[in-house]
Parts: structure tokens; C-alpha cells; sequence
């Protein structure tokens, strides 16, 4: 009955597998490899390169709430209820296998749900080397050493609704994929404790960094440590680039645009594991022009108790005495995300640009784009002999028909928006030249468009380019 009910902690897939690959990194494994293979039985398998378990050590291992005893040199120790590889394990399948090799001797133990409530009993199944495929016993007896993790009878990974048992777990295993990279993003680098390589079915996981640090566009800005019951707790804030200025191959290596959107906040790292991939604690309010800041939190694993760390190692909580220095740190990146928003939609900072629509701030915080009517181009337009009789009305009409919400709904989204193709030199020599003969009887008035051209939508998007303009015109 324990069994049964432990089964509902609420794992999903790529959780489980996580916290397998904790298991693995604690004992000091630095090759995983997790294979799935939905024919003719649905099998999962995690495969390690770690220091293996004797047979007695196995038997601890398989116990409900022992730590699992398998220790890593380098002090990277994942584990912490003990109950992680078996209550990830049945909330996938109902039979739970784990082969170990360590100085030329095979360990095997099996829990077989069927087996146990056939019996009535708890029953801690020891099969033979026959119980282990050919291909993973080959592998662990030519590394000298390592733990295979087999999961069978997947009731709940193995369970499509109806769809197509291949596809249904390619799609699983994909899932995990992602996962894994991201939750293991530091070991894949190396940064935690040397090299270490996960693979799902021969494929190497892709190395990801949610932070992109070292970006040219983005911002690193000032980290602290703080001391917490004794222990160092390190906080480094990030502002991510302006999302449509990222190439593909860095909108991935950020975790994708769906990363993007809805990632930002606190990533709580537990000896290096990612374990909260975003949000804010409830320490500063959400909104859309904060999306691009982010909070490293390094945590080690001895302040689980006070970070409230769960079973799954899925969700924490930052203890009280430390809330207000992470909403002191988190105000600065906010504050810097909140910038490149707001200068995103501007050229240049120049006080003195003249801008073709300018904004208009109306009561309750609401706001409105007018075109700017004193802009020397409208002028020229209302003024010239040519001008249309009425300009005004449909330069409202260009206004009322601002499709605001549309624009809101593609940027609110890290959609990109493409921007318009810039005038070519004749085009802007053109339109300059069609402004300064709408003034023609006022030179005082084409000396100063003149001055200012390179400070003239959309004149001022190249400078240099409209002063030679303006050069030319004086001529």
C-alpha cells in the first residue's frame, strides 16, 4: 500500500530521469546514458559509468527512505530522502530493476509490484544476470564498475491513449531531453565537477546556458554572498538581450522561445542542479517588461532544510532572513530589463531627435501615438503646393486605425518583428529634397531642417548619412 501511494508523489517523466542522473552524478559516474526501447517491450534503462554497489550496498539502496549510500569523491551528493530512485522509478512502471558491478561482481535487485501484491508482502526480488540485457551487462563489465537502472511494465510511461507506442515515447524521451540539458546545464559543461556527458539513445545532450552569459548584447550585472546558517549562498543577476536580437542557434541555446516568454526570475541551483527554473517568490510583482532578467541562486545542499527542497527536487523556497536581499539585488536587473524594453522601440537616446509619432500620456496611465505634427516632413506635406486637401484627417485616420493590440500581442510573445527595410540614399536625398522645397521662401527655416537632418525620423537611423545628405542640398 506504501508503494502504491508513494506512486502518486506526482513525478513526470523528465523528473524521474533527473532524479536518477542525481544518483548517478553522486556516485562520481561521468558518462549517463539513458535508452529507451518501445519493442517488442516498452524498456527505459539508465546506465552509469559510476562506482557501482556491492551487494549489500544495493540491498540498502533498495530500501524506502535509506540515503542512498553511494557517496561521490569530489563531494557532489544529489541525494537526500532516500527515496528518490525508487519513488521516480514506480511512478513510471511497476517493475523496478537495478544492476550493479563493482570489483568484478554483479549485484541485482528487482521490485515487482505484481510479485509484492501476489505475495501480500513486501518482496525484494534478487534475480539472476539473466534478468539483465546482454547489451547493458557487456557495457558495465567492460567500464569495470557502474549501475544500471531498468525500468519495465511501464503502466504510466507507457500509457498513449490510443497513440502510436513508438511515437508516444519518442515524444517522451524528447521531453526528458530538454530537461536534462537544462537541469543538468553546468555538469554538461563541465563547471561543477569536471566532465560529465549525458546521452539519450547515443545522442549527446546539447549544452545550454539560460543565461547566455558572455553575450555581447546582454548584461551581468553585480553578484553577492551571503552567509546563511553557516553556509554560502552566491546570487548573480542577468539581463538576457532583447529577444529579436538573438539568432537562432542562441535562441536555443537560451532554451528556446518558450524560455524566453515565461523563464524569467530566480533559477535556484542545488550543488550545481537546476531545481527552480524561473519565478519570482512573490518577492517583486510579474510583468512583461521584467522578462528579461534573471537570477542565478546558488544554494548548497545542506540548507535543504531551510529552502524546503521536496522529494522530487522540483520546487524550493527561499527562506525568510534572506527575502529582502534578493529583492535589494532583483530591483537592479529588473530595472535594467524595464530599459532595454523601453529603448527597444527608439533609435536613438538624443533628447533633440524628431520623431515621426510621438506619445501622448493620458489619464489612469493610459497612453496614446500621435503622429507628431510638427515633424518637417507632415509640414512639408500640409504646406507643399502638391498636399492633399486633407492630411489632417488622414493622418487621424492613421492614428485611430493603429493596430496597438496586434503589435502588443507578437512582442508580448518574444515574437519577432521584423522591421521595415530602410530607405536606400536616393529615397532619403528624395524625401529631404521634397521637405527643403516645401520652404523654399523661408531659408532661415531650411537652414535649421538642414542642421538637423541627422536628427530627423528617419533620417536620424544613419547620421552620417544625413549629414552628407544635407551637405548636398547646400550646395
Amino acid at each position: 500500500m506504501l508503494m502504491q501511494s508513494l506512486r502518486a508523489v506526482g513525478y513526470t517523466t523528465a523528473a524521474a530521469v533527473a532524479d536518477l542522473v542525481d544518483n548517478s552524478i553522486a556516485a562520481a559516474a561521468r558518462k549517463v546514458a539513458i535508452r529507451f526501447t518501445p519493442t517488442p517491450e516498452p524498456i527505459v534503462a539508465v546506465l552509469d559509468d559510476g562506482t557501482g554497489m556491492d551487494e549489500h550496498t544495493l540491498v540498502a539502496a533498495m530500501r524506502f527512505g535509506s540515503r542512498d549510500p553511494r557517496r561521490a569523491p569530489l563531494g557532489v551528493d544529489l541525494g537526500r530522502f532516500g527515496l528518490g530512485l525508487k519513488t521516480a522509478s514506480l511512478s513510471q512502471c511497476r517493475k523496478l530493476t537495478v544492476a550493479s558491478y563493482r570489483e568484478g561482481r554483479l549485484g541485482v535487485a528487482c521490485w515487482d509490484l505484481g510479485e509484492c501484491e501476489r505475495l501480500g508482502t513486501w518482496w525484494l526480488g534478487r534475480p539472476g544476470v539473466s534478468s539483465v540485457p546482454e547489451d547493458i551487462l557487456e557495457v558495465l563489465v567492460a567500464q569495470g564498475q557502474g549501475t544500471a537502472v531498468l525500468w519495465q511494465d511501464l503502466d504510466r510511461l507507457g500509457a498513449t491513449g490510443g497513440a502510436d507506442q513508438r511515437r508516444a515515447m519518442d515524444l517522451s524521451m524528447d521531453e526528458v531531453a530538454q530537461h536534462l540539458a537544462m537541469v543538468f546545464h553546468r555538469f554538461l559543461v563541465g563547471e561543477v565537477a569536471g566532465p560529465f556527458e549525458i546521452t539519450v539513445n547515443d545522442r549527446a545532450l546539447p549544452r545550454l546556458d539560460p543565461f547566455l552569459e558572455g553575450h555581447a548584447r546582454g548584461q551581468t550585472l553585480h553578484g553577492e554572498t551571503f552567509q546563511v546558517d553557516g553556509h554560502s549562498v552566491t546570487v548573480s543577476p542577468f539581463v538576457l538581450p532583447f529577444p529579436s536580437r538573438l539568432n537562432s542557434g542562441e535562441l536555443d541555446r537560451a532554451g528556446g522561445r518558450e524560455s524566453l516568454k515565461g523563464g524569467h526570475g530566480f533559477y535556484v541551483y542545488r550543488g550545481g542542479r537546476l531545481v527552480v527554473p524561473g519565478g519570482w517568490f512573490r518577492i517583486v510583482p510579474s510583468d512583461e517588461l521584467i522578462r528579461l532578467a534573471r537570477v542565478r541562486v546558488d544554494v548548497p545542499v545542506e540548507l535543504d532544510h531551510l529552502w524546503k527542497v521536496d522529494i522530487r527536487k522540483t520546487i524550493a523556497e527561499p527562506p525568510l532572513a534572506l527575502r529582502p536581499e534578493l529583492k535589494r539585488i532583483v530591483g537592479a536587473a529588473t530595472v535594467r530589463s524595464r530599459r532595454v524594453y523601453t529603448y527597444k522601440g527608439t533609435q536613438q537616446r538624443d533628447a533633440d531627435r524628431i520623431p515621426l509619432w510621438a506619445r501622448q500620456d493620458a489619464r489612469d496611465g493610459a497612453a496614446v501615438w500621435r503622429i507628431n505634427r510638427e515633424h518637417p516632413i507632415v509640414t512639408a506635406m500640409k504646406q507643399g503646393p502638391s498636399a492633399p486637401v486633407d492630411v489632417d484627417r488622414l493622418l487621424r485616420l492613421l492614428e485611430e486605425l493603429l493596430p496597438i493590440h496586434d503589435i502588443h500581442l507578437q512582442i508580448s510573445n518574444d515574437l519577432p518583428v521584423s522591421e521595415n527595410p530602410e530607405m536606400d540614399v536616393d529615397e532619403l536625398r528624395a524625401l529631404a529634397k521634397k521637405m527643403i522645397d516645401a520652404f523654399v521662401d523661408q531659408p532661415a527655416t531650411v537652414q535649421l531642417l538642414l542642421d538637423r537632418l541627422h536628427l530627423t525620423d528617419p533620417f536620424s537611423r544613419d547620421p552620417e548619412g544625413a549629414r552628407r545628405i544635407a551637405d548636398g542640398l547646400r550646395e
